[in-house]
């Protein structure tokens, strides 16, 4: 895969690991709960957490039952998981052991949130919610607090400012229930409350977790490289940018495709990016990158169109990368030199990239 693909797929998988969480879990600084949990998994959680979520410990005390070919089976489990804003710890009370790794999509989440409006973000959840086929059913109150009742995927929430009070799910016939039977708001947490307690053999997965998020597959599945080394597993050398970070911002605030929603605007790698989303399955994205990176690939790009559109060079076509087709027009920036490369998926009609184009002022 050239070095231009091997940017844009990272941004991709970065960019849906963002989707995936918020900086802020919860609009509540600080908390306890106690669950009871019901159905083939059964036992105790417990959760503190402070920061809006920024640190968190969830504590799990569980006899899990499962049955297979007629065959019941059971098995207990005494596990943590504490989340200190960039680490990640999953332990095993039972074993003395454990795992820690780095939250790879904190830094870029931070971007996201911090350029968002709380109407954006609210907006951002609806998108999320109504891409997995899932439904706001109504509220009830849980503990003395209204909560929104979700129904995504097999799955039924009562949700409080983000938190989860209650739940019911029902999957491949194993059925798992919790509820919340104790929540301590707003209450002060001692920092110590989120290390991991001692006598734990832990071992740090971070670079090898790094490399396996940031990595290439074959077609059965097997991992077999990063995306961003070559062959001697040198760094590729993708060309920063020129084009001030600042003035992208500025042009890409003012886009507004019909029907999407801005996600994020950031730099990597020395590219600038800006997401719009429709759900998460309909994706807009303006690229600016160093004419280098695209001349010295010509051969990605040797099919694409050719053309002048108000004076300006631009060439359209197709990328197609593991079964995802997508449609790209690439406008030529002299002055600045860069090219400014505009992306839809799933693919979009050329008229309508032209469209988009005509609203960019670089």
């Amino acid at each position: 895969m050239n070095k231009m693909m091997a940017l844009l797929s990272v941004f991709n998988l970065l960019m849906l690991g963002i989707f995936a969480q918020t900086s802020n879990r919860f609009a509540v600084k600080s908390g306890h709960i106690e669950y009871k949990l019901t159905g083939n998994i059964t036992g105790i959680k417990s959760v503190w957490f402070n920061d809006y979520g920024y640190n968190s410990y969830e504590e799990t005390k569980v006899k899990r039952v499962t049955i297979m070919l007629g065959v019941k089976s059971e098995s207990t489990e005494h596990k943590l998981v504490i989340i200190t804003g960039t680490e990640v710890y999953h332990i095993d009370l039972l074993d003395k052991t454990g795992t820690k790794m780095k939250n790879e999509f904190y830094d870029l989440n931070q971007q996201l949130i911090s350029q968002m409006t709380e109407d954006e973000r609210k907006e951002m959840g609806k998108n999320l919610l109504n891409s997995m086929g899932g439904n706001l059913v109504g509220t009830e109150m849980i503990l003395g607090k209204t909560c929104d009742i979700v129904e995504v995927m097999g799955t039924k929430s009562w949700i409080y400012e983000g938190i989860t009070l209650k739940s019911q799910g029902k999957v491949l016939g194993i059925e798992a229930n919790e509820i919340a039977v104790k929540f301590e708001e707003n209450i002060l947490i001692p920092p110590g409350k989120f290390k991991p307690p001692k006598g734990i053999v832990i071992e740090d997965l971070t670079q090898i977790t790094h490399d396996l998020m940031t990595g290439t597959y074959d077609e059965n599945g097997e991992y077999i490289g990063n995306e961003l080394k070559n062959g001697n597993d040198e760094e590729m050398d993708v060309v920063a940018v020129s084009y001030p970070f600042e003035d992208f911002k500025k042009v890409v605030l003012a886009f507004n495709p019909v029907g999407y929603s801005r996600g994020m605007i950031l730099n990597q790698e020395g590219q600038h990016f800006a997401l719009y989303m429709k759900g998460m399955n309909q994706m807009v994205t303006v690229v600016a990158t160093s004419m280098e990176n695209v001349d010295s690939q010509e051969n990605e790009f040797s099919g694409f169109e050719e053309f002048t559109h108000l004076g300006r060079t631009m060439r359209y076509g197709l990328l197609e990368e593991d079964g995802t087709t997508t449609n790209a027009l690439l406008i030529k920036y002299n002055n600045h030199d860069m090219y400014i490369i505009l992306m839809a998926l799933p693919a979009n009609d050329k008229n309508t990239l032209l469209n988009w184009a005509d609203e960019l002022d670089f």
